[in-house]
Order: C-alpha cells, then sequence, then structure tokens
C-alpha cells in the first residue's frame, strides 16, 4: 500500500516539475500549498475570461483593478490566463494559497446571510476586494469588510479599489461608510497589541514590504535607511468591536503575525472562523503551528517560505519568497450570536 502511495507522490512530483521546465516563467512548484480538487473550487467562482483595458485588468473572478491601484505593476506581463484561474498563482502578485483561503471561507458561508473579511496589512485592498465582489454574488445581504493599511499612500489605493468595485461610496473619507448591503471600515493605522501609537517608515507606495515597529529606528528590519513616524495602532477587539463573527481574516504585517496573534489568541478564539496568515521566516511558521494548534485549530492549507540557507544574513533574512498557513477554528459558530 505504502509502495503505491510514495509512487502517485513522485508522479506529482514529477508533473510539477515537468510543467515547470516546459515554462520557465513558473517558479519550481514542489509544495505548491493546494491541492487538486482545489481548481474545481475555483471554477465555482471564476465565471469571466480576464481581460485588460487601458486602465485596468478584470481577473475571472470579476474583481476590476485599475494599474494606478497597483503600483508595481506592469500591464504589458500580466498572464490572462493566470488572472483567469491563479494556479499556481495569478502571474505578479500572490500564489494560489491565498484564493483558495478566500473561496473555502466562502463555501463555508453558504446559507449565511451576513458575510465579515478583514485585510490587515492591506495594500490596496485585494483580499477584502475579491470577497466582497464573491460575497455579493453568493448572495450575501449583510456584506462587512475591515481594511488596515499603515502607509497613507496605499491607504488611498484601497479607498479607491472598494469604490471602483462599488463596494464603497466614493463622496466619503469617513472610517465607516455603507453602500447598499456593503458596510466597510478603513483604517488608515496599523493592529498592535495596544490602542494608541506605533512607529512606520516613511517608504515608496510600490515597497510592499514596509514594517510598523514599536520604536523609532532608524533602519528597518531589512536594514534599508527610512525616516519612522508616528501611526495610530488599535487591537484586534477594538477594531472590530461589533462586527460580531470574522468568517475571514487575512494578516500580512511583515513578521508581526506571530507575536499580535500570540497576545489576542483568546479573542481570536472566539470570534474568527478561518484565519489566512502570510509567513515571512521559518521561525514564525513553526510559532504559529505551535501557537494555533495548541488551540484546537486545524491548519486545513500551507506553503513553507522558501528559503536561501547559504544566504550571510538572519534567519528573517534568509527567506526569499514568502510563505503561506490557513488556518480553521472548530468552533461551532452557528451557536453564536452573530451581532455581538
Amino acid at each position: 500500500m505504502m509502495k503505491h502511495v510514495f509512487k502517485r507522490a513522485c508522479q506529482r512530483v514529477c508533473s510539477v516539475l515537468t510543467d515547470n521546465a516546459n515554462n520557465e516563467a513558473f517558479p519550481l512548484q514542489i509544495y505548491p500549498g493546494y491541492e487538486a480538487g482545489d481548481s474545481t473550487l475555483l471554477e465555482q467562482y471564476t465565471p469571466v475570461t480576464a481581460s485588460t483595458d487601458a486602465t485596468g485588468y478584470t481577473d475571472g473572478f470579476g474583481v476590476r483593478t485599475l494599474y494606478s491601484s497597483v503600483p508595481f505593476v506592469q500591464p504589458g506581463s500580466l498572464n490572462l490566463q493566470r488572472l483567469t484561474m491563479p494556479l499556481p498563482d495569478d502571474g505578479f502578485h500572490a500564489e494560489g494559497i491565498e484564493y483558495v483561503a478566500v473561496c473555502d471561507a466562502l463555501r463555508r458561508s453558504r446559507g449565511n446571510a451576513s458575510f465579515c473579511a478583514v485585510e490587515i496589512g492591506a495594500g490596496w485592498g485585494p483580499w477584502i476586494g475579491l470577497a466582497g465582489i464573491l460575497a455579493l454574488r453568493q448572495g450575501i445581504t449583510e456584506l462587512k469588510l475591515v481594511g488596515v493599511e499603515a502607509s497613507a499612500s496605499r491607504f488611498q489605493l484601497m479607498q479607491q479599489h472598494l469604490v471602483t468595485n462599488q463596494l464603497r461610496p466614493s463622496a466619503t473619507t469617513a472610517e465607516d461608510a455603507q453602500l447598499g448591503s456593503s458596510f466597510t471600515r478603513l483604517f488608515n493605522g496599523a493592529v498592535w497589541t495596544h490602542d494608541g501609537e506605533i512607529w512606520f517608515p516613511e517608504a515608496a507606495v510600490d515597497d510592499m514590504g514596509a514594517a510598523a515597529s514599536a520604536h523609532a529606528e532608524e533602519t528597518d528590519y531589512r536594514g534599508t535607511t527610512l525616516k519612522h513616524n508616528a501611526i495610530p495602532c488599535r487591537r484586534l477587539d477594538t477594531l472590530l468591536d461589533g462586527l460580531g463573527v470574522i468568517d475571514f481574516m487575512h494578516i500580512d504585517i511583515q513578521g508581526a503575525e506571530a507575536d499580535l496573534l500570540q497576545d489576542q489568541i483568546d479573542w481570536v478564539n472566539t470570534h474568527v472562523r478561518s484565519l489566512m496568515v502570510a509567513t515571512h521566516s521559518r521561525p514564525i511558521e513553526g510559532r504559529l503551528v505551535e501557537l494555533l494548534f495548541a488551540h484546537g485549530w486545524q491548519l486545513h492549507r500551507e506553503k513553507p517560505c522558501r528559503v536561501d540557507w547559504g544566504k550571510n544574513s538572519s534567519i528573517v533574512g534568509k527567506t526569499l519568497v514568502d510563505g503561506s498557513q490557513y488556518w480553521l477554528n472548530p468552533t461551532d459558530y452557528h451557536s453564536l450570536s452573530r451581532n455581538n
């Protein structure tokens, strides 16, 4: 029995290696972070063929993204096939596991009237934008979207992205806004372990690696010299007060993920149904596994960081490509009030 299982596993690896050899644009995908059946899940949520025009692109999910919302994108390099079906990735921004996580969270919410998605370290808000479009198409009548971004310039891009996709009214700069059945809360700051202020560097709008810190540093975690300014910060329970159960939470805060979750794990256990965490080093991955398994969470999908162990740097600095972990909370949320 084990011999046949090992043979099938080898065949799958060889197939992936062959695919990569035939297309040099694909990175090595021995460990893709998704399973074969996940393509069927994504097909349920990708009703259109991706297209581009002079000002932006529409992906297979039907999400419209302006080029001006994604400062690092090169329009001529976009791969329409991968934008239609983002496996193994979308060709320029995110890997398949993140799309699978959003769609899986929505699949698990079928039959519910409400859906709440939260994106922390949101950039231009691609994941709350995707969750919002798909939730409304699924028939959700009470949609709640929360986006958190520390960079003032990228925060404006998030506002623009949600307006473009008719998820937020254009004539408002208020933190909370309502458009039809879509409620949005956008916070220009950071989520941290206290309410107050922390420090964030003055980085270019296309620098997606900038990170907040507890102190005003002369250099950031990458060794880059940047001026740091004080910005507002909130705890998760403060930021999300009154929103009830969080169906999907995406966290990408450049290395502070484990510290944040460890500090607020009791609140997360009782409020969050699914959790997509971007990981930035192997030590962070280990800490998350120890923490969340100890509290009964299930690791549904993962893709470890790609690392250059020969690089002369700290362990964190050896990371070449960030990883991802998608976790499920086994708590029966049907027994909870979705308004408390």
